[in-house]
């Protein structure tokens, strides 16, 4: 029940986050694509590089709140493929195929790169 716990408490903390950078975020854009949802899941992807080569052979508490609660709440496919649907229903195609190309290339990028950055071995 522990376990649940810290799962949950990351989670809300994820979530939260995740609300109040994208707010701060949406009236800023990047080739008029929606730079909020963007910026989170690279930062996600970002940290789950880190905890890759920091966190890989723990399981424990801090495993489950940061990696599973935090981050898994924080990054967001449902408001990616939410944002990416309302261009295609406005006649924006170009945007949208470019949006997802960005937004899938970087998050890949973010983690790679952190992933580079921190691995001791």
């Amino acid at each position: 029940m522990i376990k649940i716990l810290y799962i949950a408490f990351g989670g809300g903390a994820g979530a939260s986050l995740r609300y109040l950078l994208n707010e701060s975020l949406k009236n800023h854009t990047f080739f008029s694509l929606p730079l909020g949802i963007m910026v989170v899941n690279f930062l996600g992807c970002f940290c789950i590089g880190i905890a890759m080569t920091q966190l890989a052979d723990l399981k424990d508490n801090l495993y489950l709140f940061l990696v599973v609660g935090f981050l898994g709440s924080f990054t967001t496919m449902s408001a990616f493929s939410q944002q990416t649907i309302e261009m295609l229903y406005n006649g924006r195609d170009i945007n949208a195929l470019v949006y997802v190309l960005a937004s899938i290339g970087s998050c890949i990028l973010g983690t790679y790169i952190a992933y580079a950055l921190f691995k001791t071995s």
